[in-house]
């Protein structure tokens, strides 16, 4: 049985006054329950928001998507704007076949007109997949790139493993994975949610932030310039990571490949953890990031993670790695994705944006990320995932459970119309729709050892290290290695504090702020 459930949108707005000038931030989050099929609509605040804002454009629109399928309102207010004498301008994913996931996105460029792609890039920049020969044993029937990993669980366990798809790829492929929009040089929207019957629509879990500020703005205007200039290039110049302050609230932005986001931006929030971390993400495979994870867990703060069924299913997936340190992971069992790239840490912090929690999002994709400083949104994302964790059955959060994402076990999935496990067939299509669906193919398998038996493995598990932070720099978003060698230049912070010690010696001219002028 079916249910439709009362609408839970969550919207906050935020009005901070500084610097003489008003600035508005509200934070979006659409529950996956509210619809039980996408739609082309524009019924949800993720929807509404966008248009609005593109209805009251008068001199520019800068976007820059994933694609776009089905979303007439958008596309309409787009055309209407153009019409109307804005200057409009996009840029979408190509990939070297010269094609778009979004099955609408053609017809978008046709019909706006000035839309440029990630294309020459993609033929330029696509490379073979090359690394050194993994030093562990490759599991059976797995036949991708190969992870060698070890993460100290405590209690004198060491859990070891090889991670690797069911699939080979021999070739890496950049995604151009942004959902942003820079209007009339003052208001941006972006976050997790693709402009598609299933994102923006409202049937999958999202997040998206709507921010006035001029200085965010230009700071997005620059990431589009970029990639509108790019042609076939294969690198973005760095320009470093910004901070605003906006008095109570503080925002730090992020792009990718660019800014190592994951290094320095998210999992420094994680080695700063005190008391709570709540993680909602699309797809967790990175690896060192699993190593912040456990360690904050093992120092005494309440972790707890969402991730998507359909994500669950990969052979990269970290969850269970999670789970044997005793972290509760809960996959979600809606027929709709949890498609979020966010977590609250300490009810006073935030991480927002496009990026998944992959090496791919962090080190190829073009991506944004925003952290955000701010306990009046951190408290209400946590009231939202307070929610959408209780929605999940304890059943989920065992060891080795992870529902079918089409299947009976997941909401509306036999019934919507969609391939939700991207294996080209849907709904009665689909095996796991069938009386009697077939078992999940299994995961790589992992071991529990100690540290005596690790001693003569070490050489083929390479053990995954936390990160850590030098004291001495106390800006929020700042957290540097205490064995960092390389110095300012490898740095994304474009300046930061320096207090009491510059243990790394950062601050060249004892002014109390390091790496200045660097870029």
């Amino acid at each position: 049985m079916i249910l439709t459930l009362p609408k839970y949108v969550l919207l906050i707005g935020l009005t901070i006054i500084g610097c003489g000038e008003e600035k508005d931030i509200e934070l979006l989050l659409q529950d996956p329950r509210e619809f039980n099929a996408p739609a082309d609509r524009c019924d949800s605040t993720l929807c509404t928001s966008l248009v609005e804002l593109l209805n009251r454009a008068h001199s520019t629109i800068d976007f820059a998507v994933y694609g776009a399928r089905n979303q007439t309102e958008i596309l309409e207010a787009l055309l209407k704007a153009r019409d109307r004498g804005v200057t409009v301008r996009g840029y979408m994913d190509k990939d070297v076949y010269n094609k778009n996931y979004y099955s609408s996105s053609e017809m978008w460029m046709h019909q706006i007109g000035s839309v440029r792609d990630d294309l020459a890039r993609e033929q330029e920049c696509t490379r073979e997949y090359t690394g050194r020969p993994p030093p562990c044993s490759r599991p059976h029937g797995f036949k991708g790139p190969l992870q060698c990993l070890a993460y100290d669980l405590g209690e004198d366990q060491i859990l070891v493993a090889g991670h690797a798809s069911r699939d080979s790829f021999p070739a890496i492929n950049d995604i151009m994975h942004n959902k942003f929009f820079v209007v009339d040089g003052e208001r941006v929207w972006t976050g997790s949610a693709n402009l598609s019957d299933s994102g923006t629509g409202g049937y999958n879990a999202n997040a998206v932030v709507v921010m006035r500020s001029k200085q965010i703005a230009a700071v997005y205007t620059a990431e589009f310039e970029q990639l509108w200039n790019r042609q076939g290039k294969c690198s973005k110049l760095r320009d470093g990571v910004e901070e605003f302050d906006f008095g109570l609230e503080k925002v730090s932005t992020w792009f990718s490949p660019q800014d190592a986001s994951l290094r320095y931006g998210v999992g420094g929030l994680i080695a700063k953890a005190k008391k709570r971390i709540n993680v909602a993400v699309f797809f967790l495979t990175a690896k060192y990031l699993t190593a912040d994870l456990i360690d904050a867990h093992r120092r005494g703060v309440d972790v707890r993670v969402i991730i998507d069924a359909t994500a669950a299913k990969n052979g990269y997936s970290k969850h269970e790695v999670l789970r044997e340190a005793g972290i509760p992971v809960r996959i979600e069992n809606w027929g709709s994705k949890m498609h979020m790239k966010a977590a609250s840490i300490d009810g006073h912090r935030l991480v927002l944006g496009s990026m998944n929690w992959t090496s791919a999002g962090e080190s190829s994709n073009d991506e944004n990320t925003l952290l955000v400083e701010s306990s009046r949104l951190a408290r209400q994302f946590d009231v939202y995932y307070d929610d959408v964790w209780q929605s999940i059955p304890e059943t989920w959060q065992k060891k080795n459970a992870r529902p079918d994402p089409e299947s009976p076990d997941s909401g509306s999935s036999c019934s919507d119309g969609v391939d939700n496990d991207f294996d080209d067939l849907a709904d009665a299509n689909d095996p796991g729709c069938l009386p009697e669906p077939p078992l999940l193919p299994a995961l790589p398998p992992h071991r529990i050892i100690t540290p005596r038996e690790y001693e003569e493995m070490k050489h083929e598990y390479p053990m995954m290290r936390p990160k850590s932070c030098a004291p001495g720099y106390p800006d929020w978003y700042v957290c540097l290695s205490v064995d960092l060698r390389s110095g300012c230049k490898t740095i994304p912070y474009r300046n930061f504090s320096v207090e009491g010690n510059d243990p790394l010696r950062l601050d060249g001219d004892g002014d109390g702020v390091a790496c200045e002028g660097q870029l």
